[in-house]
């Protein structure tokens, strides 16, 4: 069996990475899948959906963003909306709102819902994962990974449909 070498997270902390940033998960530094077309579309769609609610609500935010879920986990999300203020550490340690992960070709599913799940039990209130390879939105709850017709925000006013998002 093959021993993985582990990083101290300093190290990790003051790497230069090529893009896209990896992710540290205790002394592993993971890598992301990233860079594809519908990856991108679909993070730009997901960026302008909250940045037409910045007009009537104090919301920041943030593509690729680093939050430390604990001292020894870092993770990025796609999508990151913080409400109210803007985080006050250089990696947030405090949930955002809105943690918005986009499906790469090359996620394994399993790994990608062990990332939502984390996001969940850190405290964000809002888990989605948008599939732009399957045109499909999904929400990540008390009840677990399911699939939705629509993202939708009474407290915000607001609604974009899978169907909508993904006709763009």
């Amino acid at each position: 069996m093959a021993s993985k070498t582990l990083v101290p997270v300093e190290e990790y902390l003051r790497t230069g990475f090529d893009e896209p940033e990896p992710e540290y998960l205790d002394g592993e530094i993971i890598e992301r899948h990233l860079g594809s077309v519908p990856h991108s579309e679909a993070q730009e769609r997901m960026l302008e959906f909250f940045r037409s609610l910045k007009q009537s609500f104090r919301l920041f935010v943030y593509p690729e963003m680093t939050l430390r879920l604990s001292p020894s986990r870092y993770r990025i999300a796609d999508v990151a909306v913080f409400c109210g203020g803007r985080p006050a550490e250089e990696y947030a340690t405090v949930p955002p709102e809105f943690a918005i992960e986009i499906g790469s070709k090359d996620d394994r599913h399993v790994a990608i819902v062990q990332k939502l799940m984390e996001y969940h039990s850190w405290g964000v209130k809002y888990v989605w994962l948008v599939d732009p390879w399957n045109f499909r939105f999904l929400v990540y709850d008390d009840s677990g990974l399911h699939e939705v017709p629509a993202f939708e925000l009474p407290e915000y006013n607001a609604r974009v449909s899978a169907a909508e998002f993904f006709a763009a």
